[in-house]
């Protein structure tokens, strides 16, 4: 049987989800945008998200946030401090403005991949997502050299 992907507004889509957790379920969406990369991709990753207790997060933990223009977005906590938090995403070479705790609507849970979930729990999720917050300064110049070698790998 094949699946066949249908995009709605993210207004519609976290309105459900709020839903969802509001009930004490989780709620399962697929990714849009590279920011993430190469943790999650584009069309291919689905995030699994549940609630998010403030006393619960932790640095290296996704969230997905509203900002203070209605957007979604779904970032690594890379600082917490006080009554905020600030987010970096995984292919971002910047860091987001500090938020306030009651903009997390959700907290990442798991991945699903191929059909295959991965629990952002698991040692080695998090011990990737460590090395890949530590590298931050370097990503910029990573990146470079990564999409170089891909462009001439790709032409032969």
């Amino acid at each position: 049987m094949i699946e066949e992907k249908q995009w709605i507004s993210s207004e519609v889509l976290f309105a459900a989800i709020a839903e969802q957790l509001a009930a004490g379920r989780q709620a399962a969406f697929t990714v849009t945008g590279m920011s993430m990369w190469p943790f999650l991709c584009h069309g291919r990753d689905q995030v699994i998200v549940g609630q998010a207790e403030r006393a619960s997060l932790r640095r290296g933990d996704i969230v997905l946030y509203q900002t203070a223009e209605g957007r979604y977005i779904l970032h690594r906590i890379t600082k917490l401090g006080g009554d905020t938090f600030q987010t970096t995403g995984d292919g971002n070479f910047f860091r987001d403005p500090k938020m306030p705790f009651a903009n997390i609507a959700a907290r990442a849970e798991g991945v699903i991949r191929n059909g295959r979930t991965i629990a952002c729990s698991d040692w080695r999720w998090k011990m990737l997502s460590e090395v890949w917050m530590l590298l931050y300064p370097f990503r910029r110049g990573m990146f470079f050299v990564w999409f170089r070698v891909l462009r001439r790998w790709v032409r032969k």
